[in-house]
């Protein structure tokens, strides 16, 4: 995609345009494109008569395209040859909604893969050779080829029939290039594989399959709707559709979930939690650890029966907090701290300035004086960032107005000029770090500050887009930088920019901004409406069935003749034989 350095970047370039008298609304963009689920997306809704959103996952495709026409699964990665053939399918039906919209892009496509085609037939892996192949078959079918591309197809099955499949995806893939659908029910598939079993066994017969799954990403849904037809899954997918495209959560949940505690951005919950719900602990401190996010979500949390002894002191005190926010007894943990303190501390910095801040908030009544001072006298400016967020608190709790300068002015110091907090000073800037000293300046009643507001500006940056909405005015639809396609009978007749004069049309859609797009929005009028962009079946087409044949008949000549040959030779010796005889 031309221009589409990062989202990032284009965020910041997006927040200082003018919106003119456009109303906007600040959304959390926090997803990345990628091509397989707006691909498969594009799939499953054409098939489902979604034109709409048909329309919007090609748009976003045409502008995540690299600049030598091909497709990676995230834009700025490696392209390879099965994502490049997924977005030359979705195009080539998103074509058939807008004729000429597409079509420079579905053939820069196809161009690629004869370019990537190795000298064996071959266009990467066994997957993306299959893919490639079932692809290439598609554009010969369609109404839009014009570039030869008999021999790749012929090239690429030669290499599918000679080499074995290595995975199920290999076998299911290769199914579907061979046409072979007996392959493709043969092989026994549990979990995203399932999925593609049915996505191409549906995709050969032409008929709905029998197939559930707890899958809950984006390209799963598009799978399950392409396969079954279900509403249920068409529901589904219409909801992990962001901005116009389907693709990944951009951050870390757990960072998400941290920026959700600052004032302003509790949104984020609701978006992180369904990825919290993903991510499982493996060792029993990342059940402490990752407890405080489970909560803030409302899942189930249980830290009975972890040895203390098996955690960083931290942590213990961490299983306190959690219980007394459950309103369960944390009298266990809380004494088996009390009894571990040594000389003031509990191990380090860090786990002490934490205890401290745990029992001082849950009310214990203890001699805060000894850790207090041993905190003072080992305050020095070379810990991490986070280390200073707990710390300032406690001496803040405590009256300990030096100490809590001296903090202060390290946590001061190390603000990027960004407005961000990064890992320890001087390294970039990031979400969690961030959201932790904006928590403790809270805490300590400074979020009237500069320090304070820019690093909420720094995550509101980061996280956020102001999203105009497209205004009416009379027959005019407006919207500032934005660009204007214009689909009527079927075929693009033309764009235009900010503003649209919308008259007997199928429909329009809208790029905002018209260069480094963060939203695609496909408008109907009239209607968009589609017309059949094959030729001829792509499906089912022979060429496999043909290959075979022809490979045994030329086996079959040459044994012929090798038979032949062998005769001719014994029959001159033989004569020979006789002559000297």
């Amino acid at each position: 995609m031309r221009g589409f350095s990062a989202i990032t970047v284009a965020l910041i370039v997006m927040l200082v345009l003018p919106l003119g008298s456009v109303s906007a609304r600040e959304v959390p963009y926090v997803y990345n494109p990628t091509t397989p689920a707006i691909a498969l997306s594009v799939l499953a809704f054409y098939r489902s008569h979604d034109y709409p959103q048909v329309l919007e996952g090609c748009t976003w495709l045409v502008n995540l395209k690299t600049p030598d026409g091909a497709w990676a699964y995230q834009y700025g990665m490696a392209p390879q040859a099965k994502y490049t053939a997924l977005a030359v399918m979705a195009l080539i039906r998103g074509e058939s909604l807008a004729r000429g919209m597409f079509n420079k892009s579905i053939n820069a496509g196809v161009y690629w893969l004869m370019y990537k085609q190795g000298g064996d037939g071959s266009f990467g892996d066994y997957t993306d050779t299959a893919l490639a192949v079932v692809a290439l078959k598609e554009y010969a079918a369609s109404k839009y080829s014009w570039l030869k591309v008999g021999a790749a197809i012929h090239n690429g099955i030669y290499y599918l029939e000679t080499h074995s499949p290595k995975t199920t995806m290999d076998v299911i893939f290769g199914g579907m290039a061979l046409d072979n659908l007996t392959m493709i029910e043969a092989i026994n598939a549990t979990g995203v594989n399932a999925l593609y079993r049915a996505f191409a066994i549906s995709y050969l017969t032409g008929r709905y399959v029998n197939v559930s799954s707890t899958l809950t990403d984006a390209a799963s849904l598009a799978l399950l709707l392409y396969s079954t037809g279900k509403p249920q899954y068409k529901r589904d997918l219409l909801d992990m559709e962001h901005f116009g495209f389907w693709g990944t959560l951009k951050y870390n949940p757990v960072d998400l979930l941290e920026a959700s505690t600052v004032p302003g951005f509790s949104n984020l919950t609701g978006i992180a939690c369904p990825y919290m719900e993903k991510v499982k602990p493996h060792f029993k401190w990342e059940r402490v650890v990752l407890a405080k996010y489970y909560v803030e979500c409302g899942f189930s949390v249980n830290l009975s029966g972890i040895p203390f002894g098996t955690l960083k002191p931290w942590q213990v005190s961490e299983i306190a907090r959690i219980d007394y926010k459950l309103s369960k007894p944390y009298g266990t943990p809380v004494e088996y701290l009390l009894s571990h303190e040594e000389n003031g501390h509990w191990g380090n910095f860090f786990d002490t300035a934490y205890i401290v801040w745990v029992l001082s908030t849950l009310n214990v009544r203890f001699n805060y004086t000894s850790p207090l001072e041993w905190l003072q006298s080992n305050l020095t400016n070379d810990y991490p960032n986070y280390y200073y967020a707990y710390a300032l608190v406690d001496f803040h709790r405590f009256g300990l107005r030096k100490a809590f300068n001296t903090t202060l002015r390290i946590i001061s110091s190390r603000q990027n000029p960004s407005g961000a907090w990064g890992y320890t000073a001087g390294t970039p800037g990031n979400i969690k770090s961030t959201a932790m000293m904006l928590k403790a300046l809270r805490e300590v009643r400074l979020e009237n500050t500069t320090m304070y507001k820019r690093g909420v500006e720094f995550l509101r940056r980061f996280l956020y887009a102001d999203i105009p909405k497209v205004s009416k005015n009379g027959s005019n639809a407006v919207m500032n930088n934005a660009t204007f396609f214009v689909i009527k009978d079927g075929k693009l007749v033309g764009d235009t920019q900010s503003k649209l004069t919308v008259g007997s049309i199928d429909g329009y859609i809208v790029v905002y901004p018209g260069k480094n797009p963060l939203v695609i929005t496909a408008v109907p009028v009239n209607g968009f409406t589609a017309s059949s962009p094959w030729r001829s079946s792509p499906v089912k087409s022979g060429l496999s069935r043909n290959t075979s044949v022809v490979y045994t008949v030329y086996i079959g000549i040459v044994v012929v003749l090798i038979v032949i040959g062998a005769y001719a030779i014994l029959k001159e010796r033989w004569k020979g034989n006789k002559k000297n005889g």
